[in-house]
């Protein structure tokens, strides 16, 4: 017997955390918040008296998301590993650390650096493609996921008697290749049991390809530039930040866009040194143009980091393209720019991911024409554009995923709860309704 039980990312886009019993181990498969939200809305369900309980964490990717929570589970006295791929420690460390600080300047602090040096010290890493026996009759293997550096899905193998039950848990997905990953990797074998993501999980959510999209941003940047205007991109810092920043690089050295600065500012300087450590696990041609051709793109005179505090540099120059943190507009130096170039006509800022509700991107990308910082009103005069790059699968990447694993029994979660229903729908007007759950947060199955 396999038991499910969901304490968070039902019905939403946050606090991804499910518990999987067998064999008598409990293992929790990521521990998340859900940024946006205030109070107990923020974090997983879970209990303090369960998490000590626990016998292993298994974090699918850095994102906070997905293991924004996993300092507290230390901090509650969780004593067991936590597993998770090389990149992934790396990026979560850079991550967390940032949550820690952003938490104290607004006093929402659930943890500190001892919590964090403690859960970092109880990871074991271990790389894609390779399975491991954690505990006796529980086998784990982590298979490509495609959505950011280090990101994977999560195989559980629990053996009863002569038989095998197994489990995938697909955290974030993506489909399509990238400028810098290879699409998910599809597992061998039956699997009995499916718990997959539905984040883009209308009809209605159909997304561009990487090379469509960069040429969709590479015209705003052009026409914008041309009007003596200044694009910023709010971004996160890992994963889509990269990849925006290989497809500016791209099209500055093709000659396509004019000479330009793109200015990298906020914890995406961080993630950059980490992914260029970690370049062997990004798509082959980026190690073979580094080492072959010495033609590093994290090294390219494209690429600026500002100098001083108060942005005069990048506000000064004429052909300024600014990546900077946060994603959603939440904080960090994105809302200080924003605060700058928001009232200019000639100014563009272009939204390129997610925004949660509550977020000041949200906001924009529904068109407010004035919005709130702090009690503090900003008109919005400069033009908004929302250009996706998304990490994860699409409506037809998703029908695609779940079709070619063809689960026994698939568990739809990670999504708005009208995409999670409406994709649901769809996976069980193909399979059969007894094929397909929508759980809620708190619920509790148990798999024979």
């Amino acid at each position: 017997m396999v038991n499910v039980r969901f304490f968070g990312g039902c019905g939403e886009v946050g606090r991804s955390c499910v518990l999987v019993e067998g064999n008598g181990r409990k293992i929790l498969l990521d521990a998340g918040i859900k940024l946006g939200a205030k109070g107990k809305e923020r974090y997983p369900l879970i209990a303090k008296n369960e998490i000590r309980k626990l016998d292993a964490v298994v974090v699918t990717h850095a994102h906070l998301d997905h293991s924004g929570y996993v300092p507290f589970l230390v901090k509650s006295e969780f004593k067991g590993r936590i597993y998770c791929t090389k990149a992934t420690r790396d990026l979560m460390h850079l991550l967390l650390s940032d949550a820690i600080k952003i938490a104290k300047e607004r006093n929402e602090a659930i943890y500190n650096e001892r919590d964090l040096k403690k859960a970092m010290e109880s990871v074991r890493v271990f790389e894609a493609g390779y399975e491991k026996e954690i505990f006796k009759g529980v086998r784990i293997e982590f298979l490509n996921a495609g959505h950011i550096l280090g990101a994977v899905q999560v195989l559980l193998s629990f053996r009863h008697g002569r038989g095998i039950k197994r489990l995938l848990y697909s955290g974030d997905i993506n489909t399509r290749e990238s400028n810098l990953l290879e699409r998910v990797r599809f597992p061998k074998g039956k699997i009995d049991y499916l718990i997959m993501e539905s984040t883009y999980g209308s009809k209605k959510d159909t997304l561009p390809s990487v090379q469509k999209a960069g040429k969709v941003l590479a015209d705003i940047v052009k026409e914008t530039l041309r009007k003596r205007g200044k694009v910023l991109i709010p971004t996160f810092g890992v994963g889509r930040g990269q990849e925006i920043m290989f497809v500016l690089e791209n099209y500055a050295r093709s000659g396509y866009l004019p000479k330009l600065s793109i200015y990298c500012d906020g914890m995406i300087n961080k993630a950059n040194r980490i992914y260029r450590h970690n370049v062997i696990y990004l798509k082959m041609e980026i190690p073979k143009r580094i080492l072959l051709a010495d033609d590093d793109p994290f090294k390219s005179p494209f690429l600026k980091i500002p100098k001083t505090r108060d942005k005069g540099a990048v506000l000064r120059d004429r052909n300024a393209v600014i990546l900077a943190t946060s994603g959603m507009l939440t904080g960090g130096p994105s809302v200080k720019y924003f605060k700058k170039l928001c009232s200019g006509s000639e100014n563009c800022i272009v939204v390129v991911g997610f925004q949660a509700e509550g977020t000041l991107g949200r906001a924009l990308i529904e068109g407010k024409q004035e919005v709130e910082i702090r009690k503090q009103k900003f008109k919005v005069r400069c033009r908004i554009r929302h250009v996706s790059f998304s990490g994860h699968a699409d409506y037809n990447g998703l029908l695609e995923y779940a079709g070619k694993i063809s689960a026994g029994k698939v568990f739809v979660m990670h999504g708005d709860s009208e995409k999670c229903a409406e994709f649901g729908g769809a996976l069980a007007g193909k399979y059969g309704k007894k094929r397909v759950a929508i759980p809620k947060n708190g619920e509790r199955f148990s798999l024979s």
